[in-house]
């Protein structure tokens, strides 16, 4: 943008070795929704975020970058009151909002607007399903495409603090001045390569990642702790719904979960199914002001679990794999490695082990004659990859 509206300045990158580059700042609510007017006409949006998130639970906006194909603009968020345009710009179907390896840029979207951007292009995904490379970093990406070697100096500063310093400025704008032509290249080679719908598939699995931000469901949290198998049924719903209290403790708080509590001591609370004060404050890692504070809702919760019948606990997590069954495993990953290399895919992508694990104990399950039920295994292995790998490892497990 060219002409300034109130709320906007202009400034360049000094960084020593780059190519100048002119940025706008925007600091009004005016200047926001001049900005907005004019990013409606573009196609799809490079964003960034900087962010704090040392003592909290949600991340803390400090800066917004965002590019189309002529400029780069910087958002001051703290200067900002009225966000209501640059929302409905994130909820335009007609734009794709590219981002970089964004699942922590998401949680700062839903944090300071309360939506998820849509749709959404992850050049980081894009890159493994182009083969470039599993987890690229956005520094490597523009330096094999550019030639350009990206500072990495201000990545843990204080995006909080102002003014912010002019290498803030021209470090937060190199950010997002390569972005949109990265999206160019990556959107052509996926749709000359037919693996447009395959990134559109990853990009909305992990925009359903946080879905329990909105519906608040943490049932499923306890997953987490990998030694759940360890527990007998009431212990195992007391670990849930301990799990459950502290994803919603955290949330209202706005402090980590293990600023709430640790992991260690919540599996304890669960598996020894506390019953009184004196015996929780026995435990590793709680501390007597924890007791004094959170000592009865955690004990009302273990009382729950006690009280409830075995129909009400959730199902046992599967014990860890047996010799011969961990043998499997890996010829799993076997196949997984030699299908990514006849689809030149990196093997992570194609196949986690994260991703493997309950197909191999969801079959060892089935009875003779039984069907697999697709539904529910893990999206990894859905869409796309149905064709691309589980059906070749159902046949390795059913021949």
């Amino acid at each position: 943008m060219n002409s300034l509206a109130p709320g906007l300045t202009t400034s360049h990158t000094t960084t020593a070795n780059l190519p100048v580059l002119d940025y706008t700042i925007i600091t009004t609510d005016a200047g926001l929704a001049t900005a907005c007017a004019h990013w409606q006409q573009s196609p799809a949006l490079a964003l960034d975020t900087e962010f704090m998130r040392v003592s909290t639970f949600y991340p803390e906006l400090g800066l917004l970058q965002i590019a189309d194909a002529a400029a780069v603009t910087l958002v001051d968020p703290l200067g900002i009151r009225d966000w209501g345009p640059f929302r409905a710009l994130m909820l335009d179907e007609r734009i794709v909002k590219v981002l970089h390896s964004c699942s922590e840029d998401l949680l700062v979207f839903f944090t300071f607007l309360g939506i998820l951007p849509t749709p959404v292009f992850d050049t980081q995904i894009a890159g493994a399903l182009l083969n470039q490379g599993n987890s690229l970093s956005y520094q490597n990406l523009v330096k094999t495409r550019f030639g350009v070697d990206l500072p990495k100096g201000e990545t843990r500063s204080d995006w909080l603090q102002r003014p912010l310093t002019p290498e803030q400025l021209d470090y937060a704008a190199l950010d997002v001045a390569y972005l949109y032509r990265c999206w160019q290249d990556q959107q052509s080679a996926l749709q000359q390569q037919g693996r447009h719908t395959w990134l559109q598939e990853e990009c909305n699995r992990m925009l359903g990642n946080y879905e329990s931000e909105f519906t608040h469901d943490y049932d499923d949290y306890y997953l987490n702790f990998k030694s759940g198998w360890q527990l007998r049924p009431r212990p195992l719903l007391a670990l849930q719904k301990l799990a459950v209290w502290r994803e919603e403790r955290a949330r209202k708080r706005n402090k980590p979960r293990s600023w709430i509590l640790k992991d260690n001591a919540l599996f304890a609370i669960a598996n020894s199914m506390v019953s009184s004060r004196t015996q929780l404050a026995t435990l590793e890692d709680v501390s007597d002001n924890f007791v004094r504070h959170e000592g009865d809702s955690v004990l009302a919760l273990v009382q729950q679990a006690r009280e409830a019948t075995e129909a009400d606990c959730p199902p046992p997590l599967p014990q860890p794999l047996t010799n011969s069954e961990k043998q499997l495993l890996r010829r799993m990953q076997d196949l997984v490695e030699q299908r990514a290399i006849e689809l030149g895919l990196p093997q992570e992508i194609l196949g986690r082990k994260r991703a493997l694990t309950p197909l191999l104990y969801a079959v060892l399950a089935l009875q003779p004659g039984e069907m697999l039920d697709e539904t529910e295994l893990p999206d990894e292995l859905i869409g796309w990859r149905r064709e691309a790998i589980l059906h070749p490892l159902l046949k390795l497990l059913r021949p």
